[in-house]
């Protein structure tokens, strides 16, 4: 999901597919978005003899992205450009397992086993995929793990958490000012007569 430029790493995403669909020849590669490259990547899957197993939806209005999050039953990315892994983030709010590169950007947000698996290689991100294809229980429990793993990045989870800095600084300060208060107190003998 998202721009279809060369820095977004699609050449091996379509090489995944490539090798998956000899193994899962049911297999689908949905690409979502539109960009500079696009006809490129529509090239290589013809080259590559997928273009069958490959569907390139060119550009959606946002709102319609979702819809293409829930017909999916996993979701990759292999870009090494990502700033923040919002799309990762939006998969897990659908339920997505997600596979992504290993990337510094992804590295916060995907915990393998967890919610889905980070990956080297082709030959491991292929074996990864065939293991939430073949297994029901698998991807059932990576996708209730990738629910509530979004869960964490939603903007309610986020006012929590800066609700919760702002209550520990002002019990810091009321705590300093207490104790500075007493020492005051004490210096001063306002207690005695």
């Amino acid at each position: 999901v998202g721009r279809l430029g060369k820095e977004k790493n699609v050449e091996f995403i379509l090489e995944v597919q490539r090798r998956l669909v000899k193994k899962e020849p049911r297999s689908k590669l949905l690409i979502v978005g539109d960009g500079p490259d696009a006809d490129h990547f529509k090239q290589m899957a013809k080259d590559y003899g997928i273009e069958n197993s490959v569907i390139f939806t060119g550009k959606v209005k946002y709102d319609e992205v979702p819809k293409y999050y829930t017909i999916s039953n996993l979701f990759i990315t292999a870009s090494h450009t990502e700033t923040q892994g919002l799309t990762v983030i939006e998969a897990m709010a659908a339920s997505l397992p997600a596979l992504c590169i290993n990337d510094e950007s992804f590295n916060t947000t995907v915990v393998n086993g967890l919610n889905g698996y980070l990956f080297e290689d082709e030959e491991e991100c292929v074996q990864k995929m065939e293991d939430i294809i073949k297994s029901k229980t698998l991807q059932k429990e990576l996708s209730r793990g990738a629910r509530t793993s979004a869960e964490m990045h939603s903007s309610k989870y986020f006012a929590e958490r800066v609700l919760d800095v702002y209550k520990k600084a002002i019990n810091t300060q009321s705590q300093k000012f207490r104790s500075r208060f007493m020492d005051f107190l004490k210096k001063v003998k306002f207690w005695e007569k």
